[in-house]
């Protein structure tokens, strides 16, 4: 399994939100280049980076940042926030992004997911944010009708990466992982899961890794992490074990 360590950017730095709400910031480092170079130096392959300004306003806002992260740094790349059309796809692999998540883009114009999903095979993630059981986009700020069941319909037979799901209930509230909202989830997709919100010790993790082979593929951990719950490297031991 993969460790997902998480940088979510707001005005430049380095924050955790909690439940998505953006007045209940935490700015942890002032510095996102220094925070992904330590993730880097612990052993981590992969690092979760979101544009949280970018997911509100629909456009990419802290590009400047994210690109000298990934100029600085020979990691893998996860990117979700404020990609909301073709253009901004294709300038992010251009730039050496490893993987995009889709989020708002599977409401507002699923056909263009599909067509992007086509274009980039295996580089897609889906990002199925969810709040009693019903799709939120755009930051979290509008919650649609939608269900995770209805969306696994529509694009289940397609060549994506991954899907993350959010329980925004448990995003940052350091309550630990709801392990039946995960197991019903990794159900309805056919896909590699990856798991985000509330895991919150090496317990956790140690959860999730005895239910690895029902389709998880990874776990996205920030405010653990930032706050000393977790330590990155148990974290990676727990999770490569065989």
């Amino acid at each position: 399994m993969i460790l997902f360590p998480a940088i979510d950017i707001k005005n430049g730095f380095c924050v955790r939100l909690v439940q998505g709400r953006m007045e209940d910031v935490t700015i942890f480092n002032k510095d996102p280049v220094n925070q992904a170079k330590f993730f880097k130096d612990k052993g981590c392959e992969w690092i979760h980076i979101v544009d949280l300004d970018g997911a509100i306003q629909g456009e990419s806002i802290n590009s400047d940042v994210i690109k000298k992260i990934i100029s600085s740094i020979d990691i893998k790349i996860q990117l979700g926030g404020g990609i909301r059309n073709i253009e901004t796809i294709d300038k992010w692999f251009e730039i050496g992004v490893e993987r995009l998540v889709l989020g708002s883009l599977i409401i507002n114009n699923p056909d263009l997911v599909r067509e992007v999903i086509k274009k980039y095979p295996k580089k897609i993630v889906l990002g199925i944010d969810l709040i009693e059981d019903k799709l939120a986009i755009e930051g979290w700020t509008k919650k649609t009708d939608k269900n995770a069941s209805e969306i696994s319909q529509q694009f289940n037979s397609l060549n994506f990466a991954s899907v993350v799901c959010t329980n925004i209930k448990k995003d940052g509230a350091m309550e630990g992982i709801d392990l039946d909202f995960i197991i019903k989830n990794v159900n309805i997709f056919s896909k590699p899961f990856i798991v985000s919100g509330g895991v919150t010790s090496l317990n956790d993790l140690k959860v999730l890794k005895n239910n690895e082979k029902k389709g998880i593929e990874g776990v996205i951990c920030g405010r653990a992490i930032y706050e000393g719950k977790i330590d990155i490297i148990e974290a990676i031991k727990i999770l490569k074990k065989n």
